[in-house]
């Protein structure tokens, strides 16, 4: 049966070509000659059955048809070479994860654990690419896969619940105290922080707690869970919150619970990768990781499970 597929020289070809605008240099790229390039290009015109191409004085123009098509075929395109580096760079165990992770996530959840991260996956190396939270993961990015807080929901992506749906409302214990906030009633004194890019997260907690909600949007507004948090520590006023952001300050006393429930959020962080990154190795070992430490308490558990791989110890590495 034939596959509806070109082959790689063909692609490649087109990816160089449309990238310089220019046969001339993609063969100087691709170390082939011109016409081994205008070749490629004019099969595979004659393979899809759409020009590709324009070609003017000044150089190539992409057609319609082409853009669609360069822009459709760059993901796949990417997690072969991806793939095929990880391969010959570790025979298929560890290699590179190129990772977009929000910032706050990073500096309170992510970062305290890569120690453990390190003795436990030495063969695996994580680059932190600038943060973008990404709507459409058809769409090419520069990371292989993202932290990303929301509903699980992303075109095109394979997400994989973490934490963070358990919210908790907190604030100094000084403003406890001064206002004082012990019920829910007494809400309607406080300053409210609020995110500005979760901005039903106060009302979805006072409609399951039967409160009036017509304050819930009224307040000083962030855009970062890490500016509520220091906003909150400084006394400025109640924040809601990922238990899983703050559980340093609540346990070192600068935080407080005042109301001393949680809220399980329909909003938690996901682990996403466009389903062409999903076969990785290296993105399945830094999932189940992740995965691990989600259902621990503590990043190395006091009682090591024999059939985790996390679990176990690692041996030091050589001097």
């Amino acid at each position: 049966m034939r596959r509806l597929c070109p082959t790689i020289s063909e692609l490649n070809a087109f990816h160089s070509a449309a990238k310089h605008q220019a046969f001339t240099m993609a063969a100087k790229e691709l170390c082939v000659t011109q016409s081994a390039i205008s070749r490629h290009i004019a099969g595979l015109e004659d393979y899809l059955g759409q020009k590709l191409f324009v070609r003017k004085p000044s150089g190539l123009e992409l057609t319609d048809a082409g853009a669609t098509y360069l822009n459709a075929t760059r993901p796949a395109m990417a997690a072969l070479e991806s793939a095929t580096a990880q391969l010959m760079s570790h025979g298929g165990d560890g290699g590179t994860l190129n990772m977009s992770v929000p910032p706050t996530f990073a500096a309170q959840w992510l970062f305290p654990r890569l120690g453990h991260f390190k003795r436990t996956l030495p063969q695996v190396s994580l680059n932190f690419v600038r943060y973008q939270h990404a709507h459409d993961f058809a769409v090419s990015h520069e990371f292989d896969a993202a932290i990303q807080y929301g509903y699980g929901n992303w075109p095109s992506a394979n997400a994989r619940y973490l934490v963070g749906k358990e919210t908790s409302i907190v604030c100094s214990a000084q403003l406890r105290d001064a206002l004082p906030l012990r019920t829910t009633d007494d809400l309607q004194r406080a300053t409210l922080l609020q995110h500005i890019e979760v901005p039903l997260a106060w009302q979805d907690w006072m409609e399951a707690n039967g409160c009036d909600t017509s304050g819930s949007r009224f307040g000083p507004g962030f855009n970062l869970y890490s500016l509520i948090i220091r906003a909150a520590v400084s006394g400025f006023g109640v924040g809601i919150v990922p238990t899983c952001l703050v559980e340093d300050e609540i346990q070192a006393g600068t935080l407080v619970e005042p109301l001393g429930r949680r809220f399980e959020s329909p909003l938690g962080y996901y682990l996403c990768a466009p389903t062409t990154r999903t076969n990785l190795s290296v993105y399945r070992l830094v999932g189940g990781w992740l995965e691990h430490c989600c259902n621990h308490e503590t990043s190395m558990p006091a009682a090591p499970a024999p059939s985790c791989i996390f679990c176990s110890p690692q041996p030091a590495p050589a001097a």
